[in-house]
């Protein structure tokens, strides 16, 4: 076979692999999957995920295309390259294994922990144990104690903590207490719609003594005058919608100082290039430029729609930072589950078959582990038999 056919063989079985799996990042992620499985040997669904920025519902369709075309097959620890498998990748792709270039210290993050990190870490972990169930259908996934810590440090690195203004615009992850434990005297604001999570973020400032102001709001309404123009830091982490973008984004440039140079942490899913590039043109459209991006650097307690973590980037406001979206209706379809509503049946420990969606009575797998199947009042082991997008 002439390497020209050869090429085009193996391109063809790539396309069609990402085709059938749905995999909107195309062939060439296939490829990057194979070279994982091939690089580690074993590797389950999460940890492939986690190493391509694919959420796992899709490693998880693709890992069954792969298996289907004989190349990799499915052990305890996970997916495993089949014979066919590694002559595939050795012949027709032409990989070779390398060692991992990513500093085993840092993760990839280019951050070194502190000595004290541990105890900060520990910290955190009492801090975040007191947090309720996460409420889905407002796209909260809470963050793990190290991605608090790691934004913490990052912005101390960039200098934009001490004798700064810092607003966080939602915080479900606790960052403001983790900017905290690293600098306590940190003058913080933190605007969030849920008053749980404030409750709990205000009762341990006033315990342990730290600077931190809470303030209850729905962002689809404008940054209150009173704090306008204000903040030299901000960070947030909004939902993945490109419409939660453009609102998040232009509460901030709302809030910080009209001054060049002053810095958005933003954390968002990875996506696809095309909606890469969608996402930088949002950013743009508001006047900010792209400093830094950290792929992988937040990650997450659940979240698998978005393979446990996101990417962070660290935006600079340039001298004319613009808002794209003023005031809008309460009822504006904001979250993931309002712009792209699915329908997902639950089947409880006794067999029984549940609905969960935003039109049903369930609205969240939460709620429903909450008040049990309302058939048997089981409130165990719920195990998802479909998703239905609608």
């Amino acid at each position: 076979m002439s390497p020209e056919r050869t090429s085009k063989s193996y391109d063809e079985l790539l396309e069609s692999i990402a085709v059938k799996a749905q995999v909107k990042e195309g062939k060439e992620f296939v490829r990057v999957a194979l070279r994982e499985i091939f690089k580690h040997g074993t590797i389950g669904s999460k940890s492939l995920a986690r190493k391509i920025f694919l959420p796992i519902p899709t490693v998880a369709a693709l890992r069954k295309e792969l298996e289907n075309e004989g190349l990799i097959s499915r052990v305890k620890k996970g997916a495993l390259l089949t014979e066919k498998g590694v002559k595939f990748v050795t012949k027709e792709l032409g990989l070779i294994i390398y060692d991992d270039f990513i500093c085993d210290l840092c993760d990839g993050s280019t951050l070194k922990l502190p000595d004290n990190a541990d105890l900060i870490l520990d910290k955190l972990r009492k801090y975040m144990s007191q947090r309720p169930t996460p409420l889905t259908n407002i796209d909260q996934a809470f963050g793990k104690p190290i991605t608090a810590l790691r934004r913490a440090l990052l912005m101390v690195q960039n200098g934009d903590i001490e004798n700064r203004n810092i607003l966080l615009l939602g915080d479900d992850d606790f960052t403001s207490l983790a900017i905290s434990l690293l600098v306590k005297n940190a003058k913080i604001t933190v605007i969030d719609i849920d008053q749980r999570l404030l409750d709990i973020i205000q009762k341990i400032s006033v315990d342990d003594n730290y600077r931190i102001k809470c303030i209850q709001m729905d962002l689809r309404n404008e940054i209150p005058d009173d704090i306008r123009d204000s903040f030299d830091t901000i960070l947030t982490d909004p939902p993945y919608t490109k419409i939660a973008l453009k609102l998040f984004l232009s509460r901030a440039v709302q809030a910080i100082r009209k001054e060049k140079n002053k810095k958005i942490y933003l954390a968002f899913a990875h996506r696809e290039p095309n909606e890469v590039k969608l996402i930088q043109e949002i950013i743009l459209e508001h006047g900010l430029i792209i400093q830094q991006i950290l792929p992988g650097f937040n990650l997450y307690e659940g979240a698998e729609l978005i393979g446990n973590t996101s990417q962070l980037m660290v935006l600079t406001t340039t001298d004319r930072p613009i808002v794209t979206i003023k005031e809008i209706d309460k009822e504006s379809a904001l979250y993931t589950g309002e712009i792209n509503p699915t329908k997902r049946i639950y089947i409880c420990e006794n067999g029984h078959e549940i609905n969960v969606g935003i039109s049903e009575k369930f609205k969240t797998i939460e709620l429903l582990k909450e008040n049990g199947c309302p058939i048997c009042k089981s409130k165990t082991s719920f195990h998802r038999k479909k998703t239905i997008k609608n």
